[in-house]
């Protein structure tokens, strides 16, 4: 398993645990190491639920690394980043995800794919991505439906982030609550989903999701864009290498 992400399977399920201080930034090898859980879980009949949290860290994810965004890394790294959201979407067990502190990029986009989600008060979303000349792909397939499509635009095309007060208000998060109080809910949340039949849950949430050839294609065609026309532009890049150097980009519209 890649160093940063903990596993540990418990009775009728899986926690993963986020552990990568101090902000839980998901590198390529962290991407692959939760395809890997979650494609091994995916044929275990005997897991019912998959808990998502973060360690003892400042953040539950802010994201994907920048460095893995540069042009000679994004390519396997998007398409890595892609095959983890199908999984999620199609993972016939309940993903509980229990979040705080910064959800942003793609740590708030594992939030889109996951089922039930409980965050502390303190909890801010958001996909800042186009500040950098990136484009967030999941959020972009998913968003619209979830959120409207104005909301989606104000996310997805002015970058601002938003609190967990306006999530729960949107339908993107199950519960809110006092970060203090943030584990033991999630425990309560995880003990009730497990008092349930197994059979039930695992059909009552594919009934939930209906067909998968409209989400899928819509989530493929994001990425297929995102490829095609962002990537090798010169803008795409000029934003990163001017997060990595600390200055404003010089954006050439192109």
């Amino acid at each position: 398993m890649s160093r940063g992400i903990d596993v540990e399977h418990q009775d009728r399920h899986v926690i993963i645990t986020l552990n990568h201080p101090p902000l839980n930034i998901l590198e390529k090898g962290h991407i692959a190491t939760l395809c890997q859980i979650l494609g091994e879980v995916r044929e275990q009949d005997d897991v019912d639920l998959v808990w998502i949290r973060a360690g003892e860290t400042k953040a539950f994810c802010a994201g994907v690394s920048i460095e893995d965004h540069l042009r000679d890394r994004a390519y396997p790294m998007l398409d890595a980043f892609r095959n983890l959201a199908e999984i999620m979407m199609a993972l016939p067990q309940v993903i509980l995800t229990e979040v705080f502190g910064a959800v942003l990029g793609g740590g708030m986009e594992l939030v889109l794919v996951s089922d039930l989600v409980i965050s502390a008060d303190d909890a801010k979303f958001g996909q800042p991505e186009i500040l950098l000349a990136q484009t967030p792909p999941v959020a972009a397939a998913l968003l619209p439906h979830r959120v409207g499509w104005q909301e989606a635009c104000r996310i997805c095309l002015l970058g601002e982030s938003m609190s967990a007060a306006w999530a729960k208000d949107k339908g993107l998060l199950t519960q809110v609550v006092p970060r203090a109080q943030l584990p033991q809910a999630a425990r309560e949340m995880a003990t009730r989903i497990l008092k349930m039949s197994g059979p039930a849950l695992r059909t009552t949430k594919r009934s939930l999701q209906g067909p998968e050839g409209n989400r899928l294609a819509a989530l493929r065609y994001s990425f297929q864009v995102y490829l095609a026309d962002l990537l090798p532009t010169h803008d795409s890049q000029e934003g990163l290498e001017a997060f990595l150097a600390k200055r404003q980009p010089m954006w050439t519209h192109r």
